[in-house]
């Protein structure tokens, strides 16, 4: 089962700077949706909002239909997983361990996370991120591109029904950033489950997601399908960049970037 998200008049402020300027948007169930942009506009303010990590707003952050302030941290963990950019693992923790980090918001206090409800759903987000051959390595012997599916499977190992990534293919090489790719798909495909993603790469999110959230100067500049959304002519004026468009045998659409906008 998935979970909804929508913001209404949201407004972020950090370091007495306001970064989001009366948000209104919504993240439909149990669909992928990509939010996009410009360096500056706002993209991660807005995903670590959703995903609770900044309470600090204004207006209303709406999580499968409940306001995100009556959530206690635990229970919201219950239904949302966050993959951010910034990630760091223990020294000396092997991927079956750190992925069972993932299971802290379904155990009761005091109670240790060893019961057969976690093995499987470890066991689950291991396989479902294909890092189950990487059991019993230690996380830091891991490559780059490995080392992300395992924080994936953490992620999962909560079973979220909503999960929030924050440019999850970052500095990965290309089979690495498609391999992520698919998994995301998979998880929305065979599981049901919502995924709001930053992405940097508009090919990624021409490919790879249902809905596009365009944002500019922390406002929403357009929202739709890929395809209604990210055309040559909204890229140009909301990314500065001259891009011709193509389309694969495969249907694929396939940005090439081609001159800067004169501004």
């Amino acid at each position: 089962m998935s979970a909804g998200v929508e913001a209404r008049g949201l407004r972020v402020m950090i370091a007495g700077r306001e970064i989001l300027h009366g948000i209104d948007t919504a993240v439909a169930a149990g669909r992928r949706t990509a939010i996009v942009g410009p360096n500056g506009a706002g993209k991660t303010t807005l995903l670590r909002a959703v995903a609770g990590l900044n309470r600090r707003y204004e207006g209303e952050i709406l999580v499968d239909g409940r306001e995100l302030h009556t959530y206690s941290d635990r229970a919201l963990a219950r239904v949302r997983a966050i993959l951010p950019q910034e990630r760091a693992a223990v020294q000396g923790l092997t991927v079956e361990q750190l992925v069972a980090y993932g299971r802290f918001a379904h155990t009761r206090p005091f109670q240790t996370r060893d019961g057969a409800e976690d093995r499987e759903a470890v066991a689950w987000a291991m396989d479902t991120a294909r890092v189950s051959a990487f059991a019993g390595r230690t996380v830091h012997t891991l490559s780059g591109g490995e080392r992300q599916r395992v924080f994936l499977a953490m992620a999962l190992s909560q079973r979220p029904r909503l999960l929030l990534l924050d440019e999850p293919t970052t500095y990965l090489d290309v089979a690495h950033q498609l391999r992520v790719m698919e998994i995301i798909t998979a998880l929305k495909e065979q599981y049901g489950m919502t995924i709001l993603m930053v992405l940097h790469d508009m090919a990624h999110a021409m490919q790879y997601a249902d809905d596009i959230i365009l944002m500019q100067s922390g406002r929403i500049a357009a929202t739709g399908t890929p395809a209604d959304v990210l055309t040559e002519e909204r890229i140009a004026a909301v990314f500065g960049v001259s891009v011709e468009i193509f389309t694969t045998r495969g249907g694929i659409r396939v940005p090439s970037p081609v001159a800067l906008v004169e501004r």
